[in-house]
């Protein structure tokens, strides 16, 4: 008998069926497997990188923690979608990052993305630093040229103080530097969740320039999910998007775990729901969230917040696939 084949058979059966604590850790139960087929819909992978964090370093950990988060089942009852029958996905792995070599973590991240993009599947990607955004658009670049961008987020991430010039990256600048290198198509990108505290009024000044739309955290409040919703189809229309999620757009009440909390954000449901309305139908190119810090988490909630996020994206793939183009909000079933 093979041993080894025998095993495989049992693993399979595992990241379907078996308990939570059986087998190699994949985001739901994903197949774990390093073979990109034509046919998949959904490559997810992890980038275990903060060498750029200012702060509370920690989310090199946010991979493991996000896959290790209750995950429950693959329905979504919300869209009426069930992502595990509709869409063909693995768990890639951890894309190769090298935690104080900026370069060559950056270069393996581009080579990965441009990788999985270019045979058609729409990378999940799981953070890390937000300093990883610049180096996975520098990868869609070599597949789509430029990019919208979707962004939550406290912070705008688009440079709050001088950089040195022997260190020009940090995870406050990814968007200045994806739009200085030409990776954004800022006349369809917007950023959303904008509330921590700044340096001065101009900090924010080169997104506004660069013509981005901004809806900071008590404009979005105030417009509520569907004026949010509203915003976002606006703005990018049909063109292709990256949408860029981090976990501290969620108030700390919600998600404690990350490096630079700021208070005033928005609950896990209102995160679901903009998703929902504002990206069901998009032509959504890729996706990350980052940040997750789970050395400053409480019993697991912020992971299990980010597991969740990335599986509403998950759905709203599915969604696609299945040709659900309609989301009403709540819907009787009796």
């Amino acid at each position: 008998m093979n041993l080894l084949a025998a095993d495989d058979e049992r693993m399979s059966d595992v990241y379907n069926s078996g308990p939570d604590c059986a087998g190699i850790r994949t985001f739901f139960k994903l197949p774990y497997s390093k073979d990109i087929t034509e046919d998949l819909d959904i490559i997810v992978s992890g980038i275990p990188f903060d060498t750029l964090t200012t702060a509370r370093p920690g989310t090199r950990l946010g991979p493991t923690a996000i896959r290790a988060a209750y995950i429950g089942n693959t329905y979504n009852p919300d869209l009426k979608v069930d992502t595990g029958a509709v869409i063909n996905a693995i768990d890639w792995g951890d894309i190769p990052v090298y935690n104080g070599n900026t370069k060559e973590s950056f270069d393996s991240i581009a080579d990965h993305i441009a990788s999985f993009a270019g045979n058609g599947a729409i990378p999940i990607t799981l953070g890390g630093d937000h300093s990883m955004a610049f180096a996975e658009l520098m990868g869609y670049k070599k597949v789509y040229d430029k990019l919208a961008i979707v962004h939550f987020d406290s912070h705008s991430d688009t440079g709050y103080h001088p950089v040195d010039p022997e260190a020009p990256f940090d995870h406050g600048t990814p968007f200045y530097d994806a739009i200085t290198h030409d990776c954004v198509d800022t006349e369809h990108s917007i950023q959303i969740g904008m509330r921590g505290l700044l340096p001065d009024k101009e900090t924010h000044a080169f997104a506004h320039n660069a013509g981005m739309d901004m809806l900071t955290a008590t404009q979005a409040h105030k417009l509520g999910i569907d004026g949010v919703a509203k915003a976002i189809r606006k703005k990018v229309g049909n063109a292709p998007v990256f949408v860029t999620f981090d976990i501290d757009f969620l108030d700390p009440a919600y998600a404690p775990g990350t490096g630079t909390p700021e208070g005033g954000g928005f609950t896990t449901w209102e995160a679901f729901e903009m998703l929902r309305k504002g990206f069901l139908g998009l032509n959504i190119k890729g996706f990350d969230l980052v940040c997750v810090n789970p050395t400053y988490d409480i019993c697991g909630v912020t992971g299990m917040a980010a597991a969740r996020v990335a599986f509403e994206f998950m759905s709203l793939i599915a969604c696609k696939k299945a040709g659900i183009t309609e989301y009403k909000g709540f819907q009787a079933d009796f």
